[in-house]
């Protein structure tokens, strides 16, 4: 490169327009402050997409969970839950608490 390259000079200007002006630091700090205060609801969308897509893989794999009689209780109110009920009415309860959760949770959040 020489000291009288185009690009240098090209880039320089680029530079020299982009740069900020920093004379009025109130309003950097209000535009700032305000950009804090607004939720990015793109982010919350796409993490609660994400969790309700896991919410309904995990809900496709509890029906073979409550056909399993191993691993449900026997004993008390969840026992009489469990033996009245069928595994497909189990599962879309867990799922309906899993989103209800994920509605809640993005409630509070956007």
């Amino acid at each position: 490169m020489t000291m009288n390259d185009p690009f240098d000079d090209r880039l320089r200007a680029a530079l020299a327009a982009a740069e900020p002006d920093h004379g009025d630091s109130e309003d950097f700090v209000r535009r700032v402050q305000s950009r804090l205060k607004r939720p990015d609801r793109r982010r919350a969308l796409i993490l609660g997409g994400a969790g309700s897509t896991g919410s309904a893989v995990a809900g496709t794999q509890l029906e073979g969970f409550f056909t399993n009689p191993d691993l449900l209780p026997t004993d008390g109110v969840m026992g009489q839950v469990f033996a009245v009920t069928s595994p497909e009415t189990l599962a879309a309860g867990v799922l309906a608490l899993m989103i209800a959760g994920f509605a809640i949770i993005l409630r509070r959040t956007i």
